[in-house]
C-alpha cells in the first residue's frame, strides 16, 4: 500500500492510496457480511480498499491502534470507548480515499480519464461551466466533479443531483482549485483528490 502526498492542511483529516491489497483480518465480522452482499468482486474490492483507507487514517490519527477496533458505518467511524467521527470514503480505479472529522466531511478521489467538456451540463450550473472554462488546469472538468462529489458527500448526499450542489470558484493554483467550501488537488500517478474544508 502506497500513501499519496497530500497537501499539509489535509493530512490529518484525509488519506489517499494506492496498490491496496485488502486482508480480511482488518475487517470486523460486520464489515466483512456486508462485503460479502456484493456479488460482483471488483465492486467488493472497492468497498474494502476504501475501508482499508477509513482505517489507515484512522490509525495515522492515533484514534485506533489496529485496523480491527474502529470499523466504518457510513456517515461515521465508530471506534471502541470513543465518540463516533464523521467518515467519508471514495474510491476510483487502484485508487481509495477517506476522511475524518469531528463534523461532516466529504472527500472524493478520481482516476485521471477524459470526460468529454460538453458533459459539463449534466452536472454543472450555467455559472459553474463559465467559470470552469477560464481556467487552465489539466483536467479541470474532472477537478469540478472531484469537488462537486465531495461536497455532495459533506451534505450526505443531499441534494438528489450534482447539478443542484453548488460550487463557487474562488482561485487556481499550478496543481489544483479552491472553492468556498472544498479544494481539489491533482496527485502523483495520475489521481485527482477533493477534500471539504472545514465549516469552523
Amino acid at each position: 500500500m502506497k500513501i499519496l502526498e497530500l497537501p499539509p492542511s489535509w493530512r490529518m483529516r484525509g488519506i489517499v492510496i494506492t496498490g491496496i491489497t485488502p486482508r480480511l483480518e482488518w475487517f470486523t465480522g460486520d464489515e466483512l457480511r456486508e462485503a460479502e452482499a456484493f456479488h460482483r468482486e471488483r465492486r467488493r474490492d472497492e468497498w474494502m480498499a476504501a475501508r482499508v483507507a477509513a482505517k489507515q487514517l484512522a490509525i495515522l490519527r492515533g484514534l485506533c491502534a489496529e485496523p480491527q477496533s474502529c470499523s466504518v458505518a457510513r456517515p461515521h467511524l465508530l471506534i471502541r470507548g470513543q465518540a463516533p467521527r464523521f467518515v467519508s470514503v471514495s474510491h476510483s480505479d487502484r485508487f481509495a480515499a477517506a476522511a475524518i472529522d469531528d463534523q461532516p466531511v466529504g472527500i472524493d478521489v478520481q482516476a485521471v480519464r477524459e470526460i468529454p467538456e460538453r458533459a459539463s451540463k449534466f452536472f454543472l450550473t450555467t455559472s459553474e461551466v463559465k467559470a470552469m472554462r477560464t481556467c487552465t488546469i489539466p483536467n479541470r472538468l474532472l477537478h469540478f466533479w472531484c469537488a462537486k462529489e465531495a461536497e455532495w458527500k459533506r451534505r450526505g448526499g443531499q441534494p438528489s443531483t450534482l447539478k443542484q450542489v453548488p460550487l463557487a470558484l474562488t482561485g487556481e493554483s499550478a496543481n489544483g482549485l479552491r472553492f468556498e467550501s472544498v479544494e481539489t488537488i491533482a496527485l502523483e500517478e495520475d489521481a485527482i483528490a477533493a477534500l471539504t474544508r472545514p465549516t469552523s
